[in-house]
């Protein structure tokens, strides 16, 4: 049986580089697992700073940069901090419905926390008024 005890990496190996995009993506994991933990603090820091890099290099429209919006909405809703969390639901709602349509799965979700949004913060009127905007499922012909 071999032992692997003495193995030492080489000397001149190059240290492993992570991308900035990658290491961006694991931030906002990270900060979903704070929220989880109710960490909100820390969560609100690394969305914060992964939301404003990727507003910087990939634009307020990109789909990532509207994914961190809407984490960070939601955290903002469940800590009732509705005013912070609402434009930038809207935002992030606009986004996707422009960049991918209006029966998107994402553009749904987003239009699904805006509605969740405004029954936290007992506003049913406003509520229901995204609600209609909500494309109605088709008649299944018989």
């Amino acid at each position: 049986m071999r032992k692997y005890s003495s193995w030492r990496p080489k000397e001149n190996r190059a240290p492993i580089r992570i991308s900035k995009w990658v290491s961006l993506s694991v931030k906002n994991i990270l900060g979903k697992l704070y929220k989880a933990q109710d960490r909100f603090i820390k969560a609100e820091e690394l969305y914060l700073e992964t939301m404003e890099a990727r507003r910087r290099k990939l634009g307020d429209d990109h789909p990532e940069t509207l994914e961190t919006m809407i984490d960070l909405a939601v955290l903002y809703k469940e800590q009732g901090r509705y005013e912070e969390a609402e434009p930038l639901l809207l935002a992030a709602v606009e986004g996707r419905h422009l960049k991918l349509g209006e029966k998107h799965p994402h553009t749904l979700e987003s239009l699904n926390n805006l509605i969740d949004l405004y029954e936290a913060w007992n506003k049913p009127e406003k509520a229901e008024q995204w609600r209609a905007k909500l494309p109605q499922k088709e008649a299944v012909e018989q």
